[in-house]
């Protein structure tokens, strides 16, 4: 007698259970749930960044805008002065900067003949100047002139009133005054050599026009009010 066996009850497909809080989602629906996820979230992004270069494209139109009106008001300012007036103006500014500093730096050179005769005694003269300007190794105009005295006791007379310079406020402007090599020529006479050092300072040509050889002295009171006899008349009184 044959032996029957029974089937299993057993599906051989599993069960898919429909709604109720057990429901599994297979793989497809759960992918299709993440993508619209990120899907809204790059759509919000989006919107977000339109809305900022909306408003950036915005401002700057603003500004644009604002600044054409500050130029038409600036122009209808300008329109309300004389402008040939004002480059007229300009131009004769720029020159009278010029003059300013040609005079602050021009020496008038004149001024050392001044200098000279105030300190130059009556049985004294000078036959020769030669002016050394200032270089590298000096920032001082040097003089150096070749002179004759009646005798020896007027280059000594001579050397004595420029060793005597502050009394009449030249020791500033006149510096190192030496009476160098006396000699007697053959006419009796002595001649002798000089030289000195001037501080170009004192020499400016704006001082001249304010009547003044320098700070501390002026030229005009140097050769009026001490004139080569009344040097040699303080000077003998001592």
């Amino acid at each position: 007698m044959e032996t029957k066996f029974q089937t299993s009850f057993i599906p051989k497909k599993p069960i898919t259970t429909i709604g109720g809080a057990g429901t599994n989602f297979s793989p497809q629906t759960r992918s299709r749930k993440s993508h619209s996820v990120f899907f809204s979230i790059a759509l919000l992004i989006f919107i977000i960044s339109l809305g900022i270069a909306g408003g950036a494209f915005a401002w700057e139109s603003i500004t644009i805008s604002n600044q054409d009106a500050l130029k038409q008001q600036l122009r209808k300012k300008q329109e309300q002065f004389n402008t040939s007036l004002i480059a007229d103006l300009k131009r004769e500014n720029v020159k009278i900067d010029m003059a300013k500093k040609l005079m602050e730096n021009h020496l008038a050179l004149s001024n050392i003949f001044a200098i000279i005769s105030s300190l130059t005694t009556e049985r004294v003269r000078f036959n020769s100047l030669e002016l050394t300007a200032p270089n590298a190794q000096s920032k001082d105009i040097t003089i150096s002139m070749k002179g004759v005295g009646a005798d020896l006791s007027a280059v000594a007379f001579q050397s004595d009133v420029l060793s005597k310079l502050d009394q009449f406020g030249l020791r500033k402007i006149v510096k190192n005054p030496i009476l160098s090599d006396p000699t007697l020529d053959t006419s009796s006479m002595v001649s002798f050599g000089f030289s000195a050092a001037v501080d170009p300072a004192t020499l400016l040509y704006a001082n001249g026009i304010q009547g003044t050889i320098g700070t501390q002295a002026k030229t005009s009171e140097a050769s009026s009010v001490i004139p080569p006899a009344t040097v040699q008349t303080q000077l003998d009184s001592e």
